[in-house]
């Protein structure tokens, strides 16, 4: 017998490269914006980027700021360092704009999802944008092993806010919380949130080197595709 019924996948960082689509991205919108013309692109512009945009993150999976907040937070930050002018918001369109051409899909992923949709309906359950979600699965070859994506932006509520994980739930027909799983590397949304919804989880962490520390507690652990397939398709 099957150990469930639904899957329930995180997209970033644990089917789609998004350090991959944010880098083309990123210098792209550094480029488009004319920064270049003061500072030659480095990685080190990369590197200030995400010091401001993973703070933001931070806030925003802990409660504390709003998505809209998230967006133009980080870019005004970004220039408030840099020194360069910009308009966040301006920045922002562009910046998702760009993004929606990535959707580099890690080495084995598409054959995991080939496997497993043979024998599960999978889901997508992810924290990022709604504009760019649909052109990145697309792009990324996935779309025909995907029944359905839930996009935090368009349901109102985030990982791991169990008001997410209740939208999800009434939009999957047949859905029982002891027949699904979470497949996530975040411990903060992903496994938190199948923690704060009741579901049962797999924590995927590749590098096999990524602490637990505030315990939140998982059923099970994966380091590679392999063991995600040896868990449910036993």
């Amino acid at each position: 017998m099957k150990p469930y019924d639904v899957l329930l996948f995180d997209l970033d960082y644990t089917l789609l490269d998004f350090d991959a689509d944010m880098l083309m991205a990123f210098e792209q919108l550094y480029r488009h914006c004319g920064f270049d013309k003061l500072i030659p692109y480095t990685p080190a512009m990369l590197e200030l980027y995400e010091k401001h945009n993973n703070k933001w993150w931070e806030r925003f999976e802990a409660g504390q700021c709003a998505k809209s907040q998230l967006f133009l937070g980080r870019f005004a930050d970004f220039l408030a360092e840099t020194g360069f002018s910009g308009n966040p918001a301006q920045m922002n369109e562009d910046y998702f704009a760009f993004l929606g051409q990535g959707g580099v899909l890690y080495p084995g992923a598409e054959e995991m999802l080939r496997l497993l949709s043979s024998e599960y309906p999978l889901y997508i359950i992810t924290n990022g944008n709604a504009g760019t979600a649909n052109t990145r699965i697309g792009h990324s070859g996935i779309g025909s092993y995907i029944k359905d994506y839930f996009v935090s932006e368009a349901v109102g509520a985030a990982k791991p806010d169990p008001l997410y994980f209740e939208y999800v739930f009434s939009h999957i027909p047949g859905f029982q919380k002891e027949r699904a799983v979470v497949i996530g590397d975040s411990l903060a949304s992903d496994i938190q949130g199948a923690q704060n919804a009741g579901l049962d989880s797999i924590w995927y962490h590749p590098d096999g080197s990524w602490k637990n520390p505030v315990s939140v507690p998982y059923t099970y652990e994966a380091k590679n595709y392999g063991d995600i397939l040896r868990i449910l398709l036993p």
